[in-house]
């Protein structure tokens, strides 16, 4: 019985990718406090080099919103933290939002509080300084620079 070197290698080849994809995480959101909730889809991207933006649910009104950095969205009008994000570790005073309703009036929770980023790279926790809301996040992949 001879072995086919080109079909065990086609097979090989596949069957590496597929574990490579099935290695990866998906992009998941968990909100602990206030009801627990999970929300899958969405994940991280790094913004003009020097911020975090992170999303996890329907875009048009994710379950799960933070970001890290200057370029955050009413960073100013919210008095955030506007240091530049540099990688894993925890950030205080960074905006956070979590949505469990159908509007962004019903059931939400915005405000201020800490994005721990872990030393993966993609995954991580969040809890609001005033304590209505946390969780923890995986990006799925390490952010890419946008």
């Amino acid at each position: 019985m001879e072995l086919d070197l080109k079909r065990l290698t086609a097979a090989s080849i596949v069957s590496s990718a597929f574990a490579i994809l099935c290695a990866a995480a998906e992009p998941t959101a968990t909100i602990e406090k206030p009801k627990a909730r999970v929300a899958t889809s969405g994940g991280c991207r790094i913004l003009s080099g020097d911020t975090f933006s992170g999303t996890w649910g329907p875009s048009t009104l994710p379950t799960l919103a933070l970001t890290i950095g200057p370029a955050s969205t009413m960073a100013d009008q919210l008095h955030a933290n506007k240091a530049k994000y540099t990688g894993p570790g925890s950030y205080s005073n960074e905006i956070i939002a979590v949505y469990l309703g159908k509007t962004a009036l019903e059931d939400s929770y915005m405000g201020l509080g800490t994005v721990v980023v872990a030393a993966d790279g993609h995954s991580g926790s969040f809890a609001l300084k005033d304590g209505t809301a946390s969780g923890h996040f995986d990006c799925g992949a390490v952010p890419s620079h946008q």
